[in-house]
């Protein structure tokens, strides 16, 4: 499911006032609007995502609407697992949609129901706060134009008709999703990790702010999730524990690279870094070192230097313990170290020398409540 214009949003959100926990993992923020604020023209909603999980990850932040009459629909944006990353907004049960800005452009869309939904590729950074404006332009078309904030720069994505001339007060969703989970291999601890916060949607020009009525994580690794409350909104944060998913680098700047190999297993060398899935580590919880497969790095049993890639067993030979920007082997006791370009990786006496100096990604999220 990493092709943008396959990407339908959340497996399993009703359009009612409170939206049901999916089986993807992710997390929920639910507002409501004070009754006297009525039907709304416009809304703004707000998404910084302060801990990226790597450009190879799969990971949709979003808000979620209501118009008045029961249609709906989502804007918000995405890491597409290595290709382009994509700002969205999709409106189910519509027929007519036109691009925005230079580059924008409209499709439909099945799945979970069926509609249409205007894109952009646009590389979003980590750190920056979006806005998402929302409003209707007459004529029941309904537009939304993003601004980063940090930089003041504004694009639109588009817009589509709607079956309706008002955004409802109820039923406004902020939500993080883990899309890659429809893959078969896709297991907690590979899930890389994040962390974004969302602001109180604001209607018609600030003229009504929304308060929080829920929050909730979903189904799947709700033990690695946690939405916190803050005062001018949430912070959604994911598969806590992990790293992000993003390169192992070692001497030389070289980078820590599955090859596929007979039987399952695959030979891990250290060669230039390009970014490709074999070189797109998690560094799970549990001391493993996980690619998007869901296999892990290991020492091949009977085998004190024979580093590969095999299915993950929670085996000490797969677990590592990183220290001293070292990686020691919980079942040799040795550490990894590098060798020249494209050659096997191997496990040495631990002696602190270069090549057995590795980085691991970044933004590894503590157990701890607001880390």
């Amino acid at each position: 499911m990493r092709s943008p214009s396959r990407l339908t949003g959340p497996l399993l959100l009703a359009m009612s006032s409170i939206a049901f926990a999916s089986n993807t993992p992710g997390s929920y923020t639910h507002y409501a609007f004070d009754p006297s604020a009525g039907d709304l023209k416009a809304v703004d909603f707000g998404m910084t995502v302060e801990s990226d999980p790597g450009y190879r990850a799969n990971v949709f932040w979003s808000n979620q609407f209501s118009l008045v009459g029961g249609q709906g629909g989502y804007t918000g944006m995405q890491s597409n697992g290595g290709e382009k990353r994509m700002f969205l907004f999709s409106l189910w049960n519509a027929t007519e949609a036109k691009p925005g800005s230079s580059g924008s452009y409209c499709l439909d869309f099945g799945g979970e129901g069926v509609g249409k939904s205007c894109r952009m590729a646009h590389e979003w950074q980590a750190g920056h706060t979006y806005r998402f404006h929302l409003a209707f332009e007459g004529d029941q078309w309904l537009g939304v134009t993003v601004t980063d904030m940090a930089t003041r720069q504004s694009f639109k994505l588009g817009s589509i008709r709607a079956n309706a001339n008002d955004i409802s007060p109820r039923g406004m969703v902020d939500w993080t999703e883990y899309f890659e989970w429809n893959a078969a291999n896709s297991a907690c601890n590979n899930q890389p990790y994040s962390r974004a916060v969302f602001a109180l949607p604001s209607g018609d020009d600030g003229r009504a702010i929304a308060s929080i009525s829920a929050m909730q994580p979903s189904k799947s690794c709700a033990s690695y999730t946690e939405v916190v409350r803050t005062a001018n909104g949430s912070v959604q944060r994911n598969a806590i524990g992990n790293s992000s998913r993003g390169p192992v680098s070692g001497e030389g700047g070289r980078c820590m690279e599955a090859r596929q190999g007979p039987d399952g297993r695959a030979p891990v060398v250290a060669v230039a870094c390009h970014g490709s899935v074999g070189q797109a580590w998690v560094y799970a919880v549990d001391r493993t070192l996980r690619l998007e497969d869901n296999t892990c790095l290991d020492v091949a049993p009977g085998a004190t230097a024979m580093v590969v890639t095999s299915k993950c067993t929670g085996d000490a030979g797969q677990q590592w313990d990183a220290a001293d920007g070292q990686l020691r082997n919980s079942r040799s006791g040795f550490c990894l170290a590098a060798h020249p370009a494209g050659a096997p990786l191997t496990m040495q006496v631990c002696s602190g020398m270069p090549a057995q100096h590795w980085q691991l990604p970044s933004s590894r999220g503590s157990a701890a409540t607001g880390s």
